[in-house]
């Protein structure tokens, strides 16, 4: 080979691997920007996710709430016509709101079974079953009976709402907001 071959060689891998060399930096870092970028789209899907079902949780349980309000102030109705006590509630007008207002019982119900939370509910549903004979029975409950019912409707369902306590504490968005 003669000397201006290879200083044409030479010449070409001078010229060439920095090109070479910036192509493939500029691919490398274009497949890192999309992968990184697709890695962190994933990310915010799955947080959306689940603070969505965290705020299904809260708005369930805010519907037992609304829930169990009517259902106590019903209860104590009953308590006190039972035990002949004069409360000042109307215990026809506390029984009406219940049928009338048990939308948020509903959707609670609804939630839980949408979100999987079945535990939650069979312990909802152990609440209901106690609510269930109040209502059903109403006035006609013995005094020893009814005492046992407020007693369990006064402590609302503290299982329903213990089970859905880990739901929470097991996500790590309410911490970081």
């Amino acid at each position: 080979m003669t000397q201006e071959e290879i200083q044409l060689y030479t010449d070409i891998v001078k010229v060439g691997f920095p090109i070479m060399g910036t192509v493939l930096g500029g691919v490398i870092g274009a497949l890192s920007t999309y992968f990184i970028t697709k890695l962190n789209h994933s990310n915010e899907d799955r947080k959306d996710a689940m603070r969505r079902r965290q705020e299904l949780i809260i708005e369930a349980a805010r519907d037992i709430t609304e829930f169990e309000h009517l259902i106590g102030t019903y209860a104590t109705a009953v308590s006190n016509h039972v035990r002949n006590l004069d409360g000042g509630i109307d215990m026809d007008a506390a029984r009406k709101a219940i049928v009338n207002n048990n939308q948020a019982l509903r959707r609670a119900r609804m939630t839980l079974k949408v979100l999987g939370l079945y535990k939650a509910e069979g312990y909802l549903e152990e609440y209901i079953e106690v609510t269930r004979e109040n209502i059903a029975y109403g006035p006609n409950i013995k005094p020893e009976r009814i005492a046992v019912i407020s007693k369990v409707i006064t402590k609302g369902p503290v299982d329903f709402y213990e089970s859905l306590a880990p739901e929470l504490a097991n996500n790590s968005v309410i911490k970081n907001r």
